[in-house]
């Protein structure tokens, strides 16, 4: 019970910190990098307007404006993210999928082809269950959109006797999969670290392989049926 309980709060913490080191990261990455540019474009305006070239210095305005409403549509994008979805009993996970799916091409993310070939009775899951499993395809849609490169993106729900599947595949560039190891070892992104953590606190296992071509990826987590 000791041994379990200190697993327990372990993988807790680790999955604490490494919510801390993914926010940090995406601020670095992309609410960092553009308000660097914007404090960049301000010192030219300053300059231009101290030579009174007025043409140049309307058309830094214009640039500069636009990466203001960049970095605020990027805090709104990441507040949205971390914020915990609404889960409901009542609703299933393949319409929470479908959501997440429909808020990946708002952000112009690659087309993804939803497969659901799962029974409904198998689809009543608990509150925990539906939440990290969403959460496993919201982040893997982040990863493909901002890494992959990729044209075509499959999710795939699907099940037999004894598991409840659930596969978000790519055609993208593709990586590594030695690299994307269980936490423990320390080797990974933060991102990619939590997969495996959110799959184990639910009972569930989760692989990272190559894709079904020559590059892509594919993540897969199996959560057994009780």
């Amino acid at each position: 019970m000791e041994m379990n309980y200190y697993m327990t709060n372990n993988n807790l913490l680790t999955a604490l910190e490494n919510e801390r080191r993914y926010v940090a990261s995406e601020l670095h990455d992309d609410v960092a990098q553009t308000a660097l540019q914007l404090g960049l474009q301000v010192g030219i305006c300053n300059k231009l307007l101290q030579r009174n070239k007025m043409d140049m210095l309307i058309e830094q305005l214009g640039q500069l404006e636009a990466r203001a409403q960049l970095v605020s549509s990027q805090i709104r994008a990441m507040i949205t993210d971390m914020r915990p979805p609404l889960i409901d009993e009542q609703v299933d996970l393949a319409q929470y999928l479908e959501q997440l799916v429909e808020i990946h091409h708002q952000r112009h993310g690659a087309p993804v082809t939803f497969r659901q070939r799962v029974a409904d009775v198998s689809l009543d899951l608990s509150l925990l269950q539906k939440l990290t499993m969403s959460r496993i395809v919201q982040e893997a849609l982040l990863n493909i959109r901002k890494h992959a490169e990729a044209k075509t993106i499959l999710l795939d729900l699907s099940e037999d006797n004894r598991y409840i599947y659930l596969t978000i595949a790519d055609d993208g560039k593709g990586f590594n999969p030695a690299e994307a190891v269980n936490p423990q070892t320390g080797k990974g992104g933060a991102g990619l670290a939590n997969l495996y953590l959110r799959a184990e606190a639910v009972g569930g296992t989760l692989k990272i392989t190559k894709g079904t071509t020559t590059n892509g990826t594919a993540v897969m987590m199996a959560l057994p049926k009780e």
